[in-house]
């Protein structure tokens, strides 16, 4: 009779830690690529990524809060998002000493090409399995994916519109 033995939760958790480590330096490869060639900071990245993710516009003191930096390094790198057309900013209907920020298109189109870049990446990494490997990892990331839709960080990239 053969003992079966099973791995702990902590073996579980080590092996997928050193999975999603060595994947995510392939797919993060891809994404410095496309940040390298859009001229973007870490912090400039990360601000296109919050007004992305937001169901509202912010105001600079709200995103300053969220990226964890102060007032003004925060309106420094918006401003050289604004100057580039990434971003805009506006007055605040109800008071015009308020500003709102907000994805442009071509913001937009940024944040798509970045998801892109990682989704590339991640395909690069997969495409390394044979059929069968693919369809075994795919049933045992079932039971740990959310049943609801993908959010749009993991989404498959928007179409882009022309402007």
């Amino acid at each position: 009779m053969q003992t079966t033995t099973h791995v702990t939760a902590k073996q579980l958790a080590d092996e997928l830690a050193r999975f999603l480590m060595s994947t995510m330096k392939t797919a993060q490869s891809e994404v410095f690529h496309v940040v390298a060639e859009l001229d973007l900071s870490m912090t400039q990245l990360k601000i296109l990524h919050i007004l992305d993710g937001s169901d509202q516009e912010l105001t600079p003191s709200e995103l300053a809060q969220i990226v964890g930096l102060s007032p003004a390094a925060t309106g420094r790198a918006v401003d050289a998002l604004v100057r580039g057309g990434v971003v805009s900013r506006r007055d605040d209907v109800a008071d015009r000493r308020v500003k709102r920020l907000a994805l442009t298109d071509v913001g937009t189109a940024a944040v798509t090409r970045i998801a892109r870049a990682r989704l590339d990446g991640l395909a690069k990494v997969v495409d390394t399995l044979d059929p069968a490997q693919r369809d075994a990892l795919s049933a045992a990331l079932a039971p740990l994916l959310p049943h609801s839709p993908t959010p749009d960080t993991c989404a498959a990239p928007r179409t882009e519109t022309s402007a």
